[in-house]
């Protein structure tokens, strides 16, 4: 694969603060459950699909939102910290909601989220014209619209909740969010919001084999790497920004999943083995 362009990828998603609970059982309907450990880290769809793009050595703008509080503070500084473009963040009056994720031993996640929290707006004073765009928000106001159609590609992550028609050349989705639905049929979702210009949509479904349709005909993509860790949250996002830098990169659709997949395996088991390390610290001090 060649080096990443030097494009400007603007990524245009939610910047979260994520409270991460580590439980020791799984959930169960009126149990009392106990957690181990507890964290807060950055997160959300954006930042983890930009953080992977500026990991792979792009140049990334964000365009989110943070509160005007001392969380919101210090995650500005923190992003501009890893070298993102932090130019296209609108800061919003009021304090940070936290979304809590509960995380049992199995790796299953459940996310409470503020509804105040993702129904925050995405605002841009006028159009942009960068050329490279993923997209994971529902709501776009026109001046984004604008700018993604003339941008020559736009990723968006396939919406789960009422969403803005918006042009897009990929649609990414989950299987596991749409379990009873053909590919044929979240194809159609995908082409209703994306217009004739959608060309693929990828799905994912966890370590199992992607599915890659183009309105006609399904292609699968086997995992070359599986693999086992506690923490998979954000993986999907992952997911996007291995697929955005591998097609960056000159690889067709095909190979781009199977990169993207690789890629995102390989970042599991770091971050898996980075937390297994602050653990073992923190317990020897």
């Amino acid at each position: 694969m060649s080096t990443p362009t030097a494009d400007r990828i603007v990524v245009v998603g939610h910047v979260n603060h994520d409270r991460i609970w580590r439980l020791t059982e799984p959930l169960r309907a009126g149990g009392r459950i106990l957690w181990s450990a507890r964290h807060t880290r950055l997160g959300g769809g954006g930042y983890f699909t930009a953080r992977r793009l500026r990991d792979l050595g792009h140049s990334v703008a964000i365009l989110s939102n943070l509160m005007t509080d001392e969380h919101g503070d210090t995650a500005m500084a923190d992003l501009a910290g890893l070298g993102f473009d932090i130019s296209l963040i609108t800061r919003v009056p009021g304090g940070t909601d936290f979304a809590d994720i509960l995380l049992d031993p199995e790796g299953e996640r459940t996310i409470l989220s503020n509804e105040r929290r993702l129904s925050r707006a995405f605002v841009l004073d006028e159009a942009l014209s960068d050329g490279v765009f993923y997209v994971n928000a529902p709501l776009l106001p026109d001046t984004i619209l604008a700018s993604l159609a003339q941008a020559r590609l736009v990723v968006s992550q396939l919406p789960l909740r009422r969403a803005a028609p918006r042009p897009a050349d990929i649609m990414i989705g989950s299987k596991a969010d749409m379990p009873d639905r053909s590919i044929a049929d979240v194809w159609s979702l995908a082409a209703e919001l994306s217009g004739s210009r959608l060309r693929h949509l990828v799905m994912t479904d966890g370590p199992d084999a992607i599915s890659i349709y183009d309105g006609t005909r399904e292609i699968t993509v086997a995992i070359a790497q599986r693999v086992s860790v506690r923490d998979t949250i954000g993986a999907g996002d992952s997911f996007s920004g291995g697929l955005i830098h591998a097609l960056l990169s000159g690889a067709d659709i095909i190979e781009a999943a199977r990169i993207a997949a690789d890629l995102t395996a390989r970042w599991l088991v770091g971050r898996e083995q980075q937390t297994a390390q602050m653990t073992t610290e923190k317990s020897t001090l």
